[in-house]
């Protein structure tokens, strides 16, 4: 059983269930924690049949799983479950010593994370033959998250409005942990309902930080009028006016910083393919001659790709800058209702901001 999507753990947790457990499970994706949590859903199976679980990270330098001179049977003979992240990182000789140890099934079951490796690799190339691949890298993130939500949804006999959708994610998927933990109580919320509708979505989930702030940056250059609704449902959420400020004023710091980056890199400016896009912003980041924004180092590229469709629609930066100004003054120290505030800062950007 070689090579599985995402979308098919739900399989391998069946036949884990059933005794059948690969000898190496290898998942390949950027995105840390998602990948710590599928691995999680196989490895609970193996672990309730009282096996013992050694973690261990080799981005780590207190980590000593490169110390370990052999993998020895357990007390008491029970199974050992090794989970390894940033698998990448040890050489390819050390890999190729474990090789013999992954042989050794009725002892050992592994767990090998990855953020990339190649096809050519001798660990891709042996788990493809006597292991599982689980790549995360076909899609973004964010088209994971929404099938399984979707999946999830489906399998309890519902449906979900689209524009329920496409909130969910957004309010959501900063944190594979949140969007669980969101998801569970959706899903109670409206036991007895059969479609789930964006109306639900306000009312139960509570956003997560990062997914506020490109929800409604993003909706004000599609429609100032959709955000300005967003903005009175997080209100309504208890989102503090203060916060959704600062959420704002961190969104355009960071595009007006992407413009500076696009003007000395016209290739990254011109590509209109996700993809390709990460390929040459990760050699930008890679590149020891260029100076990266700490705002932008350390952010996901999708929102920055986002970013880069809309900022041919802006005039001037400095005029975003001092209507947020505006703003802080009319909620801080005229005391404006922040309705009010924002509704102005909405209204003037819509006619003195957007081309």
């Amino acid at each position: 059983m070689p090579l599985f999507t995402p979308l098919q753990i739900p399989k391998l947790i069946e036949l884990a269930k059933k005794g059948r457990i690969a000898p190496v499970y290898l998942l390949i994706g950027q995105e840390e924690e998602l990948l710590k949590e599928k691995a999680k859903e196989i490895c609970e199976v193996i672990k309730n049949t009282g096996a013992i679980v050694e973690t261990y990270d080799l981005a780590s330098k207190e980590d000593d799983f490169s110390e370990l001179k052999g993998f020895q049977e357990s007390l008491f003979g029970l199974k050992k479950v090794f989970v390894v992240n940033n698998i990448e990182k040890l050489p390819v000789e050390q890999i190729k010593r474990l090789f013999p140890v992954f042989e050794k099934k009725h002892l050992f079951t592994w767990f090998l994370l990855a953020k990339s490796l190649s096809e050519e690799h001798p660990l891709y190339q042996y788990a493809m033959e006597k292991g599982v691949v689980i790549p995360f890298v076909s899609k973004r993130k964010e088209d994971f998250l929404q099938m399984e939500l979707i999946k999830t949804i489906k399998s309890q006999g519902k449906s979900i409005e689209k524009s329920a959708v496409d909130i969910f994610i957004s309010l959501t998927g900063g944190d594979y942990h949140h969007f669980k933990n969101e998801l569970e109580k959706l899903l109670l919320y409206t036991a007895e309902k059969k479609v789930i509708t964006e109306q639900d979505i306000w009312e139960i989930i509570v956003p997560f930080e990062k997914g506020v702030i490109y929800l409604l940056g993003d909706s004000l250059f599609h429609s100032p009028e959709k955000a300005y609704e967003i903005l009175l449902n997080l209100l309504d959420a208890k989102i503090d006016a203060y916060q959704i400020l600062g959420y704002l004023y961190k969104y355009f710091k960071r595009m007006a910083l992407l413009s500076d980056i696009l003007k000395k890199n016209p290739e990254l400016q011109q590509e209109e393919y996700y993809n390709n896009f990460v390929k040459i912003w990760q050699e930008i980041k890679e590149n020891p001659v260029e100076e990266i924004p700490k705002p932008l180092k350390e952010l996901h590229p999708y929102p920055l790709f986002n970013m880069k469709k809309h900022l041919a629609k802006v005039r001037d930066f400095s005029q975003i800058f001092f209507l947020l100004y505006e703003t802080e003054v009319a909620i801080k120290k005229t005391f404006d209702n922040p309705e009010k505030a924002f509704f102005q800062f909405f209204y003037k950007f819509k006619e003195e901001v957007l081309k």
